[in-house]
Protein backbone atom coordinates (compact mmCIF):
# COMPACT_ATOMS: atom_id res chain seq x y z
CA UNK A 1 0.00 0.00 0.00
CA UNK A 2 1.59 3.48 -1.06
CA UNK A 3 1.62 6.21 1.73
CA UNK A 4 1.17 9.47 0.70
CA UNK A 5 3.57 11.52 1.38
CA UNK A 6 2.99 14.58 3.83
CA UNK A 7 3.97 17.77 2.37
CA UNK A 8 3.48 19.71 6.16
CA UNK A 9 3.42 18.27 9.31
CA UNK A 10 1.22 19.51 11.72
CA UNK A 11 3.92 21.62 13.54
CA UNK A 12 4.47 23.62 10.48
CA UNK A 13 0.38 23.93 10.10
CA UNK A 14 -0.01 25.23 13.52
CA UNK A 15 3.03 27.25 13.81
CA UNK A 16 3.16 29.28 10.38
CA UNK A 17 -0.80 30.59 10.95
CA UNK A 18 0.49 30.84 14.58
CA UNK A 19 3.59 33.12 13.74
CA UNK A 20 1.70 34.72 10.96
CA UNK A 21 -0.98 35.73 13.10
CA UNK A 22 1.40 37.13 15.85
CA UNK A 23 3.09 39.42 13.96
CA UNK A 24 0.04 40.84 11.94
CA UNK A 25 -1.07 40.98 15.93
CA UNK A 26 2.21 42.90 16.60
CA UNK A 27 2.20 45.32 13.71
CA UNK A 28 -1.65 46.35 14.45
CA UNK A 29 -1.17 47.06 17.76
CA UNK A 30 2.43 48.15 17.43
CA UNK A 31 1.09 50.73 14.85
CA UNK A 32 -2.04 51.46 16.80
CA UNK A 33 0.04 51.85 20.07
CA UNK A 34 2.50 53.88 17.49
CA UNK A 35 -0.06 56.50 16.21
CA UNK A 36 -1.55 57.13 19.82
CA UNK A 37 1.94 58.42 20.74
CA UNK A 38 2.42 60.10 17.86
CA UNK A 39 -1.34 62.12 17.78
CA UNK A 40 -0.78 62.39 21.84
CA UNK A 41 2.84 63.86 21.70
CA UNK A 42 1.49 66.33 18.83
CA UNK A 43 -1.75 67.57 20.91
CA UNK A 44 0.95 68.13 24.05
CA UNK A 45 3.04 69.88 21.25
CA UNK A 46 0.18 71.99 20.13
CA UNK A 47 -0.99 72.55 23.90
CA UNK A 48 2.85 73.87 24.76
CA UNK A 49 2.43 75.92 21.62
CA UNK A 50 -0.52 77.04 22.16
CA UNK A 51 0.55 78.01 26.21
CA UNK A 52 3.87 79.88 24.70
CA UNK A 53 1.88 81.94 22.59
CA UNK A 54 -0.45 83.09 25.27
CA UNK A 55 2.63 83.57 27.84
CA UNK A 56 3.80 85.85 25.00
CA UNK A 57 0.85 87.70 24.94
CA UNK A 58 0.62 88.85 28.31
CA UNK A 59 4.09 90.46 27.61
CA UNK A 60 3.31 92.28 24.82
CA UNK A 61 1.22 95.65 24.48
CA UNK A 62 -1.43 96.34 22.23
CA UNK A 63 -1.50 99.83 21.98
CA UNK A 64 2.68 100.24 21.88
CA UNK A 65 1.93 97.56 18.73
CA UNK A 66 -0.11 99.62 17.33
CA UNK A 67 2.54 101.92 16.46
CA UNK A 68 4.91 99.63 14.67
CA UNK A 69 6.27 101.00 11.28
CA UNK A 70 9.62 101.39 9.44
CA UNK A 71 11.86 102.65 11.94
CA UNK A 72 10.66 101.59 15.10
CA UNK A 73 12.98 99.69 15.92
CA UNK A 74 14.91 102.52 17.24
CA UNK A 75 12.39 103.14 19.75
CA UNK A 76 12.44 102.36 23.50
CA UNK A 77 8.74 100.72 23.55
CA UNK A 78 10.39 98.27 20.42
CA UNK A 79 13.45 97.37 22.35
CA UNK A 80 11.34 96.44 25.96
CA UNK A 81 8.77 94.52 24.01
CA UNK A 82 12.09 92.94 22.14
CA UNK A 83 13.62 91.89 25.28
CA UNK A 84 10.64 90.79 26.96
CA UNK A 85 9.62 87.99 24.01
CA UNK A 86 13.35 87.01 23.97
CA UNK A 87 12.63 86.23 27.49
CA UNK A 88 9.52 84.26 26.73
CA UNK A 89 11.19 82.93 24.15
CA UNK A 90 14.19 81.53 25.96
CA UNK A 91 11.84 80.25 28.80
CA UNK A 92 9.42 78.38 26.60
CA UNK A 93 11.45 76.66 23.92
CA UNK A 94 10.31 78.87 21.33
CA UNK A 95 12.36 78.62 17.81
CA UNK A 96 10.83 81.88 16.18
CA UNK A 97 8.69 84.66 18.35
CA UNK A 98 7.57 87.68 16.11
CA UNK A 99 4.40 89.86 15.36
CA UNK A 100 2.47 90.50 11.81
CA UNK A 101 0.98 93.41 11.00
CA UNK A 102 -1.35 94.57 8.13
CA UNK A 103 -1.88 98.03 5.86
CA UNK A 104 -4.93 99.24 4.38
CA UNK A 105 -4.65 96.76 1.48
CA UNK A 106 -4.50 93.65 3.10
CA UNK A 107 -0.43 92.97 3.14
CA UNK A 108 1.19 91.61 5.95
CA UNK A 109 4.55 93.23 7.14
CA UNK A 110 6.86 91.86 10.15
CA UNK A 111 6.84 94.47 13.50
CA UNK A 112 8.92 92.57 16.45
CA UNK A 113 11.17 89.75 15.67
CA UNK A 114 12.94 88.20 18.50
CA UNK A 115 15.69 86.43 15.47
CA UNK A 116 19.27 87.82 16.79
CA UNK A 117 20.80 86.48 13.74
CA UNK A 118 21.66 88.27 10.61
CA UNK A 119 18.09 86.92 9.63
CA UNK A 120 16.19 89.17 11.59
CA UNK A 121 13.28 90.95 10.00
CA UNK A 122 12.82 94.68 10.65
CA UNK A 123 9.49 96.22 11.43
CA UNK A 124 7.62 96.85 8.26
CA UNK A 125 9.51 94.27 6.45
CA UNK A 126 7.27 92.19 3.99
CA UNK A 127 5.67 89.02 5.52
CA UNK A 128 5.70 86.05 3.01
CA UNK A 129 2.47 84.81 3.48
CA UNK A 130 -1.34 85.89 2.17
CA UNK A 131 -3.59 87.69 4.53
CA UNK A 132 -6.25 85.09 3.13
CA UNK A 133 -4.57 82.90 5.73
CA UNK A 134 -4.55 85.00 8.63
CA UNK A 135 -7.98 86.90 8.18
CA UNK A 136 -9.44 84.72 10.72
CA UNK A 137 -6.78 85.63 13.28
CA UNK A 138 -7.42 88.99 12.74
CA UNK A 139 -10.68 88.87 13.03
CA UNK A 140 -10.00 87.81 16.66
CA UNK A 141 -9.86 84.27 16.75
CA UNK A 142 -6.80 82.15 17.85
CA UNK A 143 -5.08 79.72 15.36
CA UNK A 144 -2.88 77.15 16.56
CA UNK A 145 -1.56 73.99 13.73
CA UNK A 146 -2.44 70.47 14.77
CA UNK A 147 0.32 68.94 13.31
CA UNK A 148 3.88 69.12 12.86
CA UNK A 149 5.78 70.99 10.38
CA UNK A 150 9.16 69.86 8.83
CA UNK A 151 10.91 73.09 7.56
CA UNK A 152 14.45 73.59 6.80
CA UNK A 153 14.53 75.71 9.75
CA UNK A 154 13.72 72.31 12.15
CA UNK A 155 10.55 70.89 13.38
CA UNK A 156 8.23 73.66 14.09
CA UNK A 157 4.30 74.02 15.48
CA UNK A 158 3.16 77.44 14.58
CA UNK A 159 0.33 79.24 17.10
CA UNK A 160 -1.12 82.98 16.11
CA UNK A 161 -2.76 85.05 18.93
CA UNK A 162 -4.43 88.51 17.97
CA UNK A 163 -3.08 91.28 20.07
CA UNK A 164 -5.99 93.98 20.67
CA UNK A 165 -4.80 97.21 21.78
CA UNK A 166 -6.80 99.26 25.12
CA UNK A 167 -10.36 99.76 22.93
CA UNK A 168 -10.43 95.72 22.02
CA UNK A 169 -9.33 96.32 18.78
CA UNK A 170 -6.90 93.06 17.03
CA UNK A 171 -3.73 95.63 16.00
CA UNK A 172 -1.84 92.75 15.09
CA UNK A 173 -1.13 89.40 15.58
CA UNK A 174 1.41 87.12 17.59
CA UNK A 175 3.24 84.08 15.87
CA UNK A 176 4.87 81.93 17.87
CA UNK A 177 6.95 79.25 15.93
CA UNK A 178 6.92 76.61 18.82
CA UNK A 179 10.10 74.29 18.71
CA UNK A 180 9.03 70.65 18.03
CA UNK A 181 11.98 68.87 17.58
CA UNK A 182 11.78 67.24 21.02
CA UNK A 183 8.44 65.99 20.38
CA UNK A 184 9.83 64.62 17.65
CA UNK A 185 12.54 63.11 18.91
CA UNK A 186 10.54 61.32 21.72
CA UNK A 187 7.91 59.83 18.77
CA UNK A 188 10.97 58.47 17.17
CA UNK A 189 12.04 57.02 20.76
CA UNK A 190 8.59 55.42 21.38
CA UNK A 191 8.04 53.84 17.89
CA UNK A 192 11.77 52.19 18.24
CA UNK A 193 10.40 50.96 21.63
CA UNK A 194 7.38 49.89 20.02
CA UNK A 195 9.66 48.05 17.70
CA UNK A 196 11.90 46.73 19.77
CA UNK A 197 8.68 45.49 22.30
CA UNK A 198 6.93 43.81 19.40
CA UNK A 199 9.83 42.04 18.56
CA UNK A 200 10.25 40.80 21.89
CA UNK A 201 6.55 39.73 22.52
CA UNK A 202 7.23 37.93 18.82
CA UNK A 203 10.17 35.98 19.81
CA UNK A 204 8.53 35.31 23.39
CA UNK A 205 5.35 34.39 21.40
CA UNK A 206 6.85 32.30 18.94
CA UNK A 207 8.90 30.49 22.16
CA UNK A 208 6.02 29.71 24.22
CA UNK A 209 3.98 28.27 20.93
CA UNK A 210 7.03 26.17 20.25
CA UNK A 211 7.16 24.88 23.46
CA UNK A 212 3.18 24.09 22.84
CA UNK A 213 3.52 22.29 20.09
CA UNK A 214 6.31 20.72 20.71
CA UNK A 215 4.26 18.78 24.15
CA UNK A 216 1.45 18.33 21.31
CA UNK A 217 3.87 16.61 18.66
CA UNK A 218 5.01 14.57 21.21
CA UNK A 219 2.00 13.20 22.61
CA UNK A 220 0.85 12.83 18.88
CA UNK A 221 3.65 11.09 17.52
CA UNK A 222 3.44 8.59 20.82
CA UNK A 223 0.15 8.05 19.23
CA UNK A 224 1.15 7.93 15.96
CA UNK A 225 3.82 4.95 17.34
CA UNK A 226 0.98 2.85 19.35
CA UNK A 227 -1.17 2.79 16.38
CA UNK A 228 1.78 1.84 14.07
CA UNK A 229 2.39 -0.80 16.57
CA UNK A 230 -0.92 -1.78 16.09
CA UNK A 231 -1.21 -1.59 12.60
CA UNK A 232 2.16 -3.80 12.17
CA UNK A 233 1.41 -6.14 15.16
CA UNK A 234 -0.17 -8.77 12.43
CA UNK A 235 -3.66 -8.14 13.46
CA UNK A 236 -3.33 -8.18 17.30
CA UNK A 237 -6.38 -7.18 19.15
CA UNK A 238 -5.31 -7.49 22.05
CA UNK A 239 -2.93 -4.33 22.02
CA UNK A 240 -4.21 -1.14 24.06
CA UNK A 241 -2.78 2.36 23.72
CA UNK A 242 -1.50 3.69 26.96
CA UNK A 243 -1.40 7.83 26.84
CA UNK A 244 -1.96 9.11 30.11
CA UNK A 245 -1.84 12.95 28.48
CA UNK A 246 -4.87 14.54 30.39
CA UNK A 247 -6.54 16.06 26.71
CA UNK A 248 -8.07 15.13 24.25
CA UNK A 249 -5.08 12.92 22.93
CA UNK A 250 -6.50 11.01 26.22
CA UNK A 251 -9.59 10.73 24.72
CA UNK A 252 -8.84 9.93 21.25
CA UNK A 253 -6.72 7.08 23.21
CA UNK A 254 -9.88 5.66 24.85
CA UNK A 255 -11.85 5.81 21.79
CA UNK A 256 -9.24 3.90 19.81
CA UNK A 257 -8.89 0.96 22.70
CA UNK A 258 -13.02 1.26 22.50
CA UNK A 259 -12.92 0.75 19.14
CA UNK A 260 -10.54 -2.21 18.66
CA UNK A 261 -12.19 -4.06 21.66
CA UNK A 262 -15.55 -3.58 19.64
CA UNK A 263 -13.24 -5.00 15.94
CA UNK A 264 -12.47 -7.69 18.46
CA UNK A 265 -15.65 -8.56 19.57
CA UNK A 266 -17.17 -8.57 15.71
CA UNK A 267 -14.18 -11.08 14.74
CA UNK A 268 -15.16 -12.96 17.56
CA UNK A 269 -18.37 -13.34 16.98
CA UNK A 270 -17.78 -13.82 12.84
CA UNK A 271 -15.39 -16.44 13.66
CA UNK A 272 -17.85 -18.45 15.72
CA UNK A 273 -20.50 -17.92 13.09
CA UNK A 274 -18.27 -18.94 10.19
CA UNK A 275 -17.29 -22.26 12.38
CA UNK A 276 -21.13 -22.76 12.67
CA UNK A 277 -21.95 -22.11 9.00
CA UNK A 278 -18.87 -24.98 8.00
CA UNK A 279 -20.50 -27.12 9.96
CA UNK A 280 -24.17 -26.18 9.15
CA UNK A 281 -23.04 -26.53 5.04
CA UNK A 282 -20.91 -29.63 6.22
CA UNK A 283 -24.53 -31.50 7.12
CA UNK A 284 -26.22 -29.82 4.57
CA UNK A 285 -24.20 -31.25 1.93
CA UNK A 286 -24.06 -34.64 3.95
CA UNK A 287 -28.05 -34.92 3.59
CA UNK A 288 -28.13 -33.94 0.28
CA UNK A 289 -25.64 -36.33 -0.61
CA UNK A 290 -27.67 -39.41 1.20
CA UNK A 291 -30.80 -37.54 -0.24
CA UNK A 292 -29.69 -37.95 -4.00
CA UNK A 293 -28.70 -41.85 -3.28
CA UNK A 294 -32.15 -41.97 -2.11
CA UNK A 295 -34.17 -40.42 -5.29
CA UNK A 296 -31.70 -42.40 -7.43
CA UNK A 297 -32.97 -45.50 -5.65
CA UNK A 298 -36.33 -44.06 -6.19
CA UNK A 299 -35.75 -43.60 -10.34
CA UNK A 300 -34.22 -47.01 -10.12
CA UNK A 301 -37.17 -48.41 -8.27
CA UNK A 302 -39.58 -46.60 -11.24
CA UNK A 303 -37.98 -48.06 -13.99
CA UNK A 304 -38.89 -51.35 -12.76
CA UNK A 305 -42.30 -50.38 -11.61
CA UNK A 306 -42.14 -49.02 -15.54
CA UNK A 307 -41.30 -52.36 -16.21
CA UNK A 308 -42.96 -54.74 -14.44
CA UNK A 309 -46.13 -52.22 -15.89
CA UNK A 310 -44.65 -52.83 -19.71
CA UNK A 311 -44.74 -56.70 -18.80
CA UNK A 312 -48.60 -56.51 -17.43
CA UNK A 313 -49.78 -54.32 -20.63
CA UNK A 314 -48.24 -57.46 -22.59
CA UNK A 315 -49.88 -59.87 -20.53
CA UNK A 316 -53.57 -58.31 -20.91
CA UNK A 317 -52.81 -57.89 -24.46
CA UNK A 318 -52.43 -61.86 -24.79
CA UNK A 319 -55.36 -62.39 -22.42
CA UNK A 320 -57.46 -60.17 -24.63
CA UNK A 321 -56.10 -62.06 -27.79
CA UNK A 322 -57.57 -65.26 -25.70
CA UNK A 323 -60.90 -64.03 -24.97
CA UNK A 324 -61.34 -62.76 -28.57
CA UNK A 325 -60.29 -65.83 -29.43
CA UNK A 326 -62.89 -67.53 -27.22
CA UNK A 327 -65.55 -65.14 -28.08
CA UNK A 328 -64.96 -66.59 -31.56
CA UNK A 329 -64.98 -69.89 -30.21
CA UNK A 330 -68.08 -69.80 -28.72
CA UNK A 331 -69.85 -68.05 -31.87
CA UNK A 332 -68.67 -70.66 -33.97
CA UNK A 333 -70.09 -73.36 -31.03
CA UNK A 334 -73.51 -71.65 -30.76
CA UNK A 335 -73.84 -71.27 -34.81
CA UNK A 336 -72.84 -74.99 -35.50
CA UNK A 337 -75.11 -75.57 -32.65
CA UNK A 338 -78.00 -74.26 -33.81
CA UNK A 339 -77.40 -76.00 -37.57
CA UNK A 340 -75.69 -78.92 -36.83
CA UNK A 341 -76.87 -81.41 -33.86
CA UNK A 342 -75.59 -84.47 -35.50
CA UNK A 343 -72.14 -83.52 -34.92
CA UNK A 344 -72.04 -83.94 -31.22
CA UNK A 345 -69.08 -86.47 -31.43
CA UNK A 346 -67.06 -83.14 -33.19
CA UNK A 347 -68.71 -80.97 -31.00
CA UNK A 348 -67.50 -82.75 -27.96
CA UNK A 349 -64.00 -83.02 -29.07
CA UNK A 350 -63.34 -79.61 -29.56
CA UNK A 351 -65.71 -79.14 -25.86
CA UNK A 352 -62.73 -81.45 -24.88
CA UNK A 353 -59.77 -79.07 -26.53
CA UNK A 354 -61.47 -76.12 -25.16
CA UNK A 355 -61.84 -77.59 -22.47
CA UNK A 356 -57.59 -78.64 -22.02
CA UNK A 357 -56.89 -74.87 -23.77
CA UNK A 358 -58.70 -73.04 -20.87
CA UNK A 359 -57.72 -75.39 -18.28
CA UNK A 360 -53.83 -74.70 -19.64
CA UNK A 361 -55.03 -71.04 -19.89
CA UNK A 362 -56.21 -70.75 -16.51
CA UNK A 363 -53.52 -72.54 -14.84
CA UNK A 364 -50.72 -69.93 -17.07
CA UNK A 365 -53.19 -66.82 -16.06
CA UNK A 366 -53.41 -68.04 -12.38
CA UNK A 367 -49.47 -68.51 -12.13
CA UNK A 368 -48.78 -64.86 -14.37
CA UNK A 369 -51.54 -63.39 -11.98
CA UNK A 370 -49.93 -64.73 -8.44
CA UNK A 371 -46.18 -63.76 -10.32
CA UNK A 372 -47.86 -60.40 -11.05
CA UNK A 373 -49.34 -59.58 -7.21
CA UNK A 374 -46.19 -60.63 -6.27
CA UNK A 375 -43.57 -58.30 -8.23
CA UNK A 376 -46.61 -55.40 -8.01
CA UNK A 377 -46.52 -55.65 -4.09
CA UNK A 378 -42.73 -55.95 -4.00
CA UNK A 379 -42.13 -52.70 -6.36
CA UNK A 380 -45.12 -50.77 -4.55
CA UNK A 381 -43.67 -50.92 -1.15
CA UNK A 382 -39.93 -50.32 -2.52
CA UNK A 383 -41.89 -47.32 -4.67
CA UNK A 384 -43.09 -45.99 -0.80
CA UNK A 385 -39.46 -45.37 -0.07
CA UNK A 386 -40.11 -41.98 -1.70
CA UNK A 387 -41.95 -40.84 1.49
CA UNK A 388 -38.42 -40.33 3.26
CA UNK A 389 -37.75 -37.29 0.29
CA UNK A 390 -40.55 -35.28 2.41
CA UNK A 391 -38.54 -35.95 5.77
CA UNK A 392 -35.32 -35.21 4.16
CA UNK A 393 -36.69 -31.94 2.88
CA UNK A 394 -38.26 -30.99 5.95
CA UNK A 395 -34.65 -31.24 7.48
CA UNK A 396 -33.28 -28.97 4.58
CA UNK A 397 -35.94 -26.68 5.00
CA UNK A 398 -34.96 -26.56 9.17
CA UNK A 399 -31.19 -26.50 7.63
CA UNK A 400 -32.06 -23.36 5.51
CA UNK A 401 -33.88 -21.58 8.61
CA UNK A 402 -30.90 -22.09 11.15
CA UNK A 403 -28.80 -20.41 7.95
CA UNK A 404 -31.38 -17.60 7.19
CA UNK A 405 -30.78 -16.76 11.18
CA UNK A 406 -27.14 -17.12 10.93
CA UNK A 407 -27.13 -14.88 7.90
CA UNK A 408 -29.24 -12.24 9.56
CA UNK A 409 -26.91 -12.66 12.98
CA UNK A 410 -24.08 -11.59 10.41
CA UNK A 411 -26.24 -9.23 8.76
CA UNK A 412 -26.93 -7.41 12.16
CA UNK A 413 -23.29 -7.48 13.27
CA UNK A 414 -22.08 -6.20 9.61
CA UNK A 415 -23.86 -3.03 10.51
CA UNK A 416 -22.91 -2.51 13.84
CA UNK A 417 -19.14 -2.41 12.57
CA UNK A 418 -20.10 0.23 10.01
CA UNK A 419 -17.52 0.51 7.36
CA UNK A 420 -15.58 -2.05 8.41
CA UNK A 421 -18.49 -4.56 8.05
CA UNK A 422 -19.01 -3.54 4.91
CA UNK A 423 -17.43 -6.75 3.13
CA UNK A 424 -19.08 -9.31 6.18
CA UNK A 425 -22.01 -7.44 5.53
CA UNK A 426 -22.06 -8.57 1.78
CA UNK A 427 -20.95 -12.35 2.71
CA UNK A 428 -24.02 -12.15 4.93
CA UNK A 429 -26.29 -11.23 2.24
CA UNK A 430 -24.79 -13.94 -0.15
CA UNK A 431 -25.36 -16.41 2.70
CA UNK A 432 -29.13 -15.48 3.44
CA UNK A 433 -30.01 -15.55 -0.64
CA UNK A 434 -28.61 -19.41 -0.77
CA UNK A 435 -30.89 -20.19 2.11
CA UNK A 436 -33.96 -18.61 0.48
CA UNK A 437 -33.17 -20.65 -2.47
CA UNK A 438 -32.02 -23.40 -0.90
CA UNK A 439 -35.59 -23.33 1.00
CA UNK A 440 -37.78 -22.48 -2.08
CA UNK A 441 -35.57 -25.58 -3.70
CA UNK A 442 -36.41 -27.54 -0.86
CA UNK A 443 -40.19 -26.67 -1.02
CA UNK A 444 -40.24 -28.04 -4.38
CA UNK A 445 -38.75 -31.18 -3.50
CA UNK A 446 -41.42 -31.15 -1.00
CA UNK A 447 -44.06 -30.69 -3.22
CA UNK A 448 -42.73 -33.12 -6.40
CA UNK A 449 -42.21 -35.78 -3.27
CA UNK A 450 -46.09 -35.44 -2.09
CA UNK A 451 -46.91 -36.00 -6.06
CA UNK A 452 -44.78 -38.86 -6.09
CA UNK A 453 -46.61 -40.10 -3.36
CA UNK A 454 -50.23 -39.53 -4.46
CA UNK A 455 -49.12 -40.83 -7.46
CA UNK A 456 -47.26 -44.15 -6.00
CA UNK A 457 -50.45 -44.73 -3.92
CA UNK A 458 -53.08 -44.22 -7.27
CA UNK A 459 -50.89 -46.61 -8.75
CA UNK A 460 -50.57 -49.03 -5.89
CA UNK A 461 -54.68 -48.62 -5.80
CA UNK A 462 -54.67 -49.38 -9.59
CA UNK A 463 -52.18 -52.40 -9.19
CA UNK A 464 -54.49 -53.97 -6.52
CA UNK A 465 -57.61 -53.74 -8.51
CA UNK A 466 -56.02 -55.29 -11.25
CA UNK A 467 -54.95 -58.16 -9.54
CA UNK A 468 -58.61 -58.18 -7.65
CA UNK A 469 -59.45 -58.50 -11.28
CA UNK A 470 -57.25 -61.25 -12.34
CA UNK A 471 -58.02 -63.27 -8.97
CA UNK A 472 -62.02 -62.73 -9.36
CA UNK A 473 -63.04 -62.02 -12.81
CA UNK A 474 -60.84 -63.36 -15.15
CA UNK A 475 -59.98 -66.26 -13.03
CA UNK A 476 -63.61 -66.62 -12.46
CA UNK A 477 -64.72 -66.25 -16.33
CA UNK A 478 -61.74 -69.35 -16.44
CA UNK A 479 -63.67 -71.24 -13.70
CA UNK A 480 -66.90 -70.91 -15.10
CA UNK A 481 -65.92 -71.95 -18.95
CA UNK A 482 -63.76 -74.85 -17.35
CA UNK A 483 -67.63 -75.90 -15.75
CA UNK A 484 -69.71 -75.16 -18.92
CA UNK A 485 -67.01 -77.40 -21.09
CA UNK A 486 -67.26 -79.95 -18.53
CA UNK A 487 -71.27 -79.67 -18.48
CA UNK A 488 -70.98 -80.37 -21.78
CA UNK A 489 -68.68 -83.21 -22.16
CA UNK A 490 -70.79 -84.84 -19.11
CA UNK A 491 -74.27 -84.25 -21.39
CA UNK A 492 -73.06 -84.86 -24.67
CA UNK A 493 -75.55 -87.51 -25.31
CA UNK A 494 -78.16 -85.08 -24.38
CA UNK A 495 -76.49 -82.61 -26.82
CA UNK A 496 -79.19 -82.82 -29.46
CA UNK A 497 -82.02 -81.90 -26.94
CA UNK A 498 -80.58 -79.43 -25.07
CA UNK A 499 -78.11 -77.68 -28.11
CA UNK A 500 -80.29 -75.01 -28.02
CA UNK A 501 -80.09 -74.28 -24.31
CA UNK A 502 -76.66 -75.04 -24.97
CA UNK A 503 -76.51 -72.00 -27.50
CA UNK A 504 -78.65 -69.50 -25.24
CA UNK A 505 -76.16 -70.47 -22.60
CA UNK A 506 -73.17 -69.70 -25.63
CA UNK A 507 -74.84 -66.40 -26.21
CA UNK A 508 -74.78 -65.30 -22.57
CA UNK A 509 -71.46 -66.56 -22.24
CA UNK A 510 -70.12 -64.81 -25.35
CA UNK A 511 -71.68 -61.28 -23.48
CA UNK A 512 -69.52 -62.42 -20.39
CA UNK A 513 -66.62 -62.60 -22.84
CA UNK A 514 -67.41 -59.16 -23.75
CA UNK A 515 -67.32 -58.14 -20.33
CA UNK A 516 -63.95 -59.62 -19.86
CA UNK A 517 -62.71 -57.86 -23.10
CA UNK A 518 -64.08 -54.69 -21.58
CA UNK A 519 -62.29 -54.77 -18.17
CA UNK A 520 -59.53 -56.13 -19.70
CA UNK A 521 -59.44 -53.26 -21.97
CA UNK A 522 -59.65 -51.34 -18.92
CA UNK A 523 -57.22 -52.48 -17.30
CA UNK A 524 -54.41 -52.21 -19.94
CA UNK A 525 -55.60 -48.63 -20.31
CA UNK A 526 -55.35 -47.68 -16.39
CA UNK A 527 -52.01 -49.67 -16.62
CA UNK A 528 -50.62 -47.61 -19.50
CA UNK A 529 -51.97 -44.65 -17.60
CA UNK A 530 -49.54 -46.11 -14.29
CA UNK A 531 -46.59 -46.77 -16.51
CA UNK A 532 -46.73 -42.76 -18.05
CA UNK A 533 -47.08 -41.99 -14.43
CA UNK A 534 -44.12 -44.07 -12.94
CA UNK A 535 -42.36 -42.16 -15.76
CA UNK A 536 -43.17 -39.12 -15.17
CA UNK A 537 -42.61 -39.99 -11.65
CA UNK A 538 -39.24 -41.37 -13.21
CA UNK A 539 -38.40 -37.70 -14.45
CA UNK A 540 -39.15 -36.09 -11.81
CA UNK A 541 -36.91 -37.77 -9.67
CA UNK A 542 -34.05 -37.39 -11.76
CA UNK A 543 -34.80 -33.52 -12.08
CA UNK A 544 -34.71 -33.55 -7.96
CA UNK A 545 -31.54 -35.01 -7.94
CA UNK A 546 -30.15 -32.57 -10.13
CA UNK A 547 -31.14 -29.96 -8.14
CA UNK A 548 -29.83 -31.87 -5.37
CA UNK A 549 -26.89 -31.81 -6.99
CA UNK A 550 -27.13 -27.84 -7.40
CA UNK A 551 -27.99 -27.65 -3.97
CA UNK A 552 -24.57 -29.62 -2.90
CA UNK A 553 -22.33 -27.27 -4.75
CA UNK A 554 -24.06 -24.21 -3.47
CA UNK A 555 -23.59 -25.86 0.28
CA UNK A 556 -19.96 -26.69 -1.03
CA UNK A 557 -19.59 -23.16 -1.90
CA UNK A 558 -20.68 -21.57 1.62
CA UNK A 559 -18.49 -24.15 3.09
CA UNK A 560 -15.59 -22.24 0.95
CA UNK A 561 -16.87 -19.21 1.74
CA UNK A 562 -16.93 -19.97 5.36
CA UNK A 563 -13.56 -21.18 5.60
CA UNK A 564 -12.38 -18.36 3.62
CA UNK A 565 -14.28 -16.00 6.67
CA UNK A 566 -12.43 -18.47 9.32
CA UNK A 567 -9.30 -18.14 7.23
CA UNK A 568 -9.55 -13.90 7.12
CA UNK A 569 -10.49 -13.95 10.54
CA UNK A 570 -7.80 -16.38 11.39
CA UNK A 571 -4.99 -13.23 10.59
CA UNK A 572 -6.30 -11.17 14.08
CA UNK A 573 -5.61 -12.09 17.21
CA UNK A 574 -8.15 -12.66 19.38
Amino acid sequence: MKIKVRRFSIRWKILIPSTFLIIVMCAVIGLNSYNRIKTGMIQLGVEEAQMAASIAGFVVNGDTLSQVGTGYENTEEYQNNLTALRDIQSLCGIAYLYTLHTNDNNRLYYGIDTDDSNSQNKPGDAFDGEYSEFSSVFAGQSYVQDYIDETADGSLISAYLPIKDSSGTVVAILGCDYDASYVVGRIEGARNSIFQISGICLILALVIINLIVNRIMRSLNKVDRKIYDLVHSEGDLTQKLDITSGDELELIAENVNMLLEHIREIMLNISSNSTQLSTSTGTIAESLISAKDNISDISATMEEMSAAMEETSASLYQVDESVMHITETIGSISTKASSERDSAAEIMEKVQAIYESAETDRSIASKQAAEMSKNMSERIERSKAVEQIDTLTAEIINITDQTSLLALNASIEAARAGEAGKGFAVVASEIGSLADNSARAAEGIQKVSQEVIHAVNELANESEQMIRFMNETAMAGYERLLDNSQNYKNDVGHLSETMNDFADESMRLNDNIDSIKESVDAVNIAVEESAKGVVDVTTMASEMAVSMENIKNEAEGNREIAGQLATEVGKFKL
